[in-house]
């Protein structure tokens, strides 16, 4: 057989004229020639025009007649006259039309394997035929490489020719690719997409300011029997705490606080949160309660003997105050200007020997620039008796109207600080009450590992999670330290009270070399020290020690009521800001809120089995019904071990009691294990009564039971779940019972579904790993039995700090203005006005207004 001459023609007439891009047709073009030569006779119109089928059509292309070619010949014919030839038809005049493309937003799913090896594949036979082509064509034909303009590469070796299609300083442009990080750390990174915080969140503000919340590297000291604030001896550790689980013993200068030897430089002012666990928990040991509660008991005896001495002392201060002008100086002339300054002198000695212990404290951690509240109601003594000692020396400068004796006002600011020093001590002796009795100890600790946080609140918060869980506890320890932790205003006299000093010092040297010039005499001092005590009574914050013990004697009342302890301001620090709580499902329904009404049993079972069987699976998954089953079988002893326990998420639970599988849940779940003879709903609404739970039990795969349970809201927790619904915090339940569900619990407790998650089952895990037992902790709260004393906990948590925030707002404005009035009389030349009595009655009213706002708040 021969090949047709005109078709042998083209073959060899193409041959001459293939361009690279007839190259991925050759193999096409093998086939059709061999085809051809194995033919014997011509091609017919018929032939020609049912050359298509229906099932060959090629991919983009249709043909515009109606009747279909056979597949094969024709359309590599035209394939070749269009590669061939100088000017290719379109395919308009080939009798072809474009197929419409995909919309560009369809979803194609490609095989990612494949088409890397597919392209491999083409890569390599392209250049190997490129290689075997004549130089001619090569030369005549180049390869053109494609031109992207909105590519983005990946640490591609050729990326550097290519501009980048985004600008140098923003995102605009940017196709979605992501760009890694170079490694030439030197170049200047043009793009890195980020994740953006929300700007109002607690750790965003944290993050920006670093030091959003500054706590003092000091605290209360232990107060020994005799009254005098002691330290512990520190001891040297070799171990440094792991970086990711900081310790609120870490910072410096606390009570029972030992140095850790260091050479890494960690900030003073920097907030830690208090941990229930760490590298050092097993080597704790719980405190010896019975020593506490002795120790705190004489040193309450001890703090109430000073503040019954300190208040006789400022009210006989206050009378001689009065006296000295509503008398018109009848009382000064009667007892002589030196008997009036020796009845000065001795009640602030007096008030010095009996408030000795804070005296020396105080001006020690002045001295130290660690000053706190003890600082601050010390600063005016001092000078308070230079001046009185001035006046029994040169009893003829008090016929002067400059100068004056303010030990009264001085007396008032340590009887202020004494009440602070009082109500701490009540709170410390009540915690250790509370925390003494009987039972099981549960304390409140919060995640620390972010990761298991964002978890457990995905779906629920839109801010960086700040997670609350409650954990049982064998036993806890540094119970004292928490008791005298620092407070807010403490941070504020650290910085205030060394301010006040330096300034009032100044001033007073100041306006002393104005007004009496450079002959220093007895007169130059008596005028200098009743400036100074002038100033630094006036700047005095009376009212700090009072600012956080207020709201915190309030809140550790109410604590105590529900068996809970709010041992310090550490406490309201660690969890003012918590917006998650997890919670067990139980937690939510105490005692009397599940109830069962009724029961029926089913295949001849028997009543005792069938409620031994549930209550021993209800008491191993910890589930809510667990109390209504304890009326039924209070003997915990009678229940039966439970095996290979398995919960299905909203469903029930199930597990395997002396070897016969029982399934305890809803309806639904007993359909999905086949159970048979379920009632039909209307049967089993007659039972239900209508308005009730139903529940049933099946035994070894035959229904055994139906329970009609009744689930009512709890008054105490709508109350407390309405407030946490005001103060946004969200709950994370776990639950077992199937008839728990978002819009269940949203319904009873009025409370918005978007705060709520049940976490499923698969997260059981990590809500118990938060949740778990521990040892012996050193934690800031301990919450009751009593279900969900832990929402009342952080409730008061932040009444607290917004009382302590306002309570340091007046006492910046006391001082402030106090300054400016004593300024104003002193640049004024009013001196005769600015007597100790003005000054009482100032800060008695500012007191009065400070103590009544962080109370009512």
């Amino acid at each position: 057989m021969r090949t047709p001459p005109p078709l042998q023609g083209r073959l060899v007439s193409g041959s001459f004229r293939a361009s690279a891009a007839t190259i991925i047709f050759g193999e096409s073009l093998l086939k059709f020639s061999q085809e051809c030569i194995m033919a014997d006779h011509k091609f017919t119109l018929e032939e020609i025009l049912n050359e298509y089928s229906a099932d060959g059509k090629r991919s983009g292309i249709r043909h515009t007649s109606e009747q279909p070619l056979s597949r094969g010949t024709l359309e590599t014919e035209k394939l070749v006259n269009a590669a061939t030839s100088e000017r290719p038809l379109s395919r308009e005049r080939a009798g072809y039309d474009t197929v419409a493309p995909p919309p560009e937003n369809a979803e194609e799913l490609v095989d990612i394997k494949s088409t890397i090896s597919h392209i491999k594949a083409s890569k390599a036979a392209q250049a190997a035929q490129e290689a075997d082509a004549a130089p001619v064509l090569r030369e005549r034909f180049p390869t053109q490489h494609l031109r992207r303009e909105n590519v983005s590469f990946v640490n591609a070796a050729g990326a550097g020719r290519y501009q980048a299609s985004y600008t140098e300083t923003g995102d605009s442009g940017y196709d979605g690719a992501v760009k890694l990080m170079e490694e030439d750390t030197a170049a200047p990174q043009r793009h890195r997409p980020n994740v953006r915080q929300m700007e109002d969140s607690t750790r965003a503000r944290e993050k920006k300011k670093k030091r959003r919340r500054n706590v003092p590297d000091s605290a209360y000291l232990k107060e020994s029997v005799t009254g005098e604030f002691q330290r512990a001896e520190p001891v040297g550790t070799d171990e440094e705490p792991p970086v990711s689980r900081r310790h609120w013993e870490e910072e410096q200068d606390y009570y029972y606080q030992g140095s850790q030897q260091t050479s890494r430089f960690r900030p003073v002012r920097q907030r830690v949160r208090s941990h229930t666990f760490g590298a050092d928990a097993e080597k704790r040991q719980p405190d010896n309660l019975e020593l506490v509660k002795k120790t705190l008991e004489n040193l309450r005896n001890v703090v109430f003997f000073r503040f019954i001495a300190v208040l006789v002392l400022t009210v006989a201060g206050a009378v001689l105050a009065c006296t000295e002008v509503l008398g018109n100086g009848a009382f000064t002339a009667l007892v002589t200007p030196r008997g009036y300054g020796i009845i000065q002198l001795a009640l602030g000695l007096l008030g010095l020997g009996v408030m000795f212990p804070t005296v020396k404290n105080g001006l020690w951690n002045l001295l130290r620039f660690h000053a706190d509240s003890d600082s601050m109601a010390v600063l005016p003594l001092v000078p308070a008796l230079l001046g009185a000692v001035c006046v029994v020396i040169s009893p003829d400068v008090l016929a002067m109207d400059t100068v004056h004796l303010y030990v009264p006002c001085a007396l008032l600011a340590l009887f202020c600080n004494i009440i602070g020093r009082l109500l701490m001590v009540r709170r410390a002796l009540r915690n250790v009450n509370v925390i003494s009795r009987e039972g099981q100890k549960r304390v409140l600790s919060y995640v620390s590992q972010e990761e298991t946080a964002e978890l457990l609140t995905r779906g629920v918060l839109h801010d960086i999670p700040i997670v609350t869980a409650v954990r049982k506890a064998d036993g806890l320890c540094d119970i004292l330290r928490y008791s005298y932790s620092t407070d807010m205003a403490d941070g504020l006299c650290r910085t205030m009270t060394p301010i006040c000093g330096i300034v009032t010092l100044l001033i007073a040297v100041g306006m002393t070399l104005i007004r009496m010039g450079t002959a220093v005499g007895m007169p130059w001092i008596s005028f200098l020290c009743s400036m100074l005590a002038l100033l630094q009574t006036a700047s005095c914050c009376t009212a700090s020690a009072l600012v956080v013990n207020l709201p915190l004697e309030r809140e550790s009342r109410r604590a105590a009521a529900s068996n809970s302890a709010m041992l310090g301001y550490q406490s309201v620090d660690d969890f003012f800001d918590t917006n998650a709580l997890l919670v067990e499902a139980n937690d939510l329904f105490p005692k009397g809120s599940v109830q069962i009404e009724g029961m029926k049993v089913f295949s001849g079972a028997k009543v005792d089995d069938v409620l031994l069987d549930a209550a021993s699976l209800v008491h191993h998954g910890d589930s809510m019904l667990q109390g209504a089953f304890a009326e039924m079988i209070p003997d915990v002893g009678t229940l039966l071990p439970v095996d290979e326990f398995v919960c299905e998420d909203g469903q029930g639970f199930c597990g395997w009691i002396a070897n016969q599988r029982v399934l305890f849940g809803s309806r639904e779940m007993m359909a999905n294990h086949n159970i048979e003879g379920l009632p039909t709903k209307t049967r089993e609404a007659e039972l239900a009564e209508g308005n009730g739970d139903v529940l049933y039990l099946s035994v070894s795969g035959m229904l055994a039971a139906l329970f009609s349970i009744r689930i009512t809201a709890d008054p105490h927790v709508k109350r407390q779940m309405q407030a946490l619904r005001q103060e946004r915090v969200a709950l994370i339940l776990r639950s077992v019972d199937c008839s728990v569900s978002l819009r269940r619990l949203s319904a009873l407790f009025d409370f918005p579904e978007s705060y709520l998650k049940i976490i499923p089952t698969s997260m059981h895990h990590l809500f118990q790993r938060e949740t778990g037992g521990l040892g012996c902790v050193s934690a800031s709260m301990t919450v009751g039995d009593s279900g969900f004393g832990a929402g009342a906990l952080l409730l008061g948590a932040r009444r607290v700090r917004r009382a302590a925030v306002i309570g340091v707002i007046l006492l910046v404005v006391a001082g402030l203005l106090g300054l400016s009035l004593a300024m104003i009389h002193v640049v004024t030349g009013a001196y005769e006005k600015m007597t100790a009595y003005f000054f009482l009655i100032y800060h008695v009213i500012l007191t009065v207004v400070t103590a009544l706002a962080v109370r009512l708040r």
